[in-house]
């Protein structure tokens, strides 16, 4: 299978490094993104050209370059995977009958992200899938489901970031090297990830905590402080009003 990948900004490498791996490639993006694209290995392209060669196209551009792009692919008849977020699927098969909308991460590179897509009975559902599956887990779902989890989805990776950095630098408060913080506070996340595919979170905290010890102390102190009724507050708020948005 062929790709045409337009677009090469962060997302859009994030995909083209992954997918490169497994599939021929040409890319059309504009400067400067087109040097990185080089730097990578893949063949710049004009736009029809990149259309002409590949058999799925994915466009990983800014939504408000979205009409513009469409526009010169009225009429194609082959899938077509966009990942701008919040630019509607059914603006998106007004123009492309075979269209897609996708909310994957960053992490897309490494193959380990959720990929949310939206909706079936696009022409091709199988060929969209494998081509997901190498970018991480395609989950199928509905395209208001897809809106509301953009801030858990899409910007998970940069929260989770905050949350991992927040206990490195209290380890270093506590006077533990960062390097070794950082090596701790990592393997302990990993660690803790593989732990909730076999258990429920309320399990693995009741399979930590012992009355009256440190664990409960600090989930409570945590807790006092409104830290995880915060988090909660913000992300689902930001994910309602995403949803009702278009």
């Amino acid at each position: 299978m062929k790709i045409c990948l337009v677009g090469f900004g962060r997302l859009g490498s994030a995909i083209g490094k992954r997918l490169k791996r497994f599939y021929e490639m040409k890319v059309s993006t504009l400067p400067p993104t087109d040097e990185l694209a080089r730097k990578e290995g893949l063949e710049v392209v004009d736009l029809k050209t990149c259309i002409n060669f590949g058999d799925v196209v994915i466009v990983s551009v800014e939504p408000s370059a979205m009409d513009s792009v469409l526009s010169q692919m009225e009429g194609l008849e082959k899938p077509l995977i966009s990942t701008a977020a919040l630019y509607g699927l059914k603006e998106i098969r007004r123009k492309v009958k075979c269209g897609y909308r996708t909310m994957p991460s960053v992490t897309v590179e490494i193959g380990k992200s959720p990929v949310l897509v939206s909706e079936r009975g696009g022409c091709n559902d199988e060929a969209v899938e494998e081509i997901l599956s190498k970018l991480g887990k395609p989950i199928w779902v509905k395209e208001e489901v897809l809106d509301a989890a953009l801030p858990v989805v899409g910007s998970g990776p940069a929260i989770h970031s905050l949350y991992y950095n927040s206990l490195v630098e209290a380890l270093v408060y506590a006077g533990v090297d960062r390097k070794l913080a950082e090596e701790m506070v990592k393997e302990s996340v990993i660690g803790t990830m593989e732990f909730l595919k076999k258990y429920d979170p309320l399990e693995v905290r009741a399979r930590v905590e012992t009355p009256g010890g440190i664990t409960v102390k600090m989930t409570v102190e945590l807790e006092k402080e409104g830290v995880f009724g915060s988090l909660s507050k913000i992300v689902g708020e930001t994910g309602r009003e995403l949803r009702t948005r278009r």
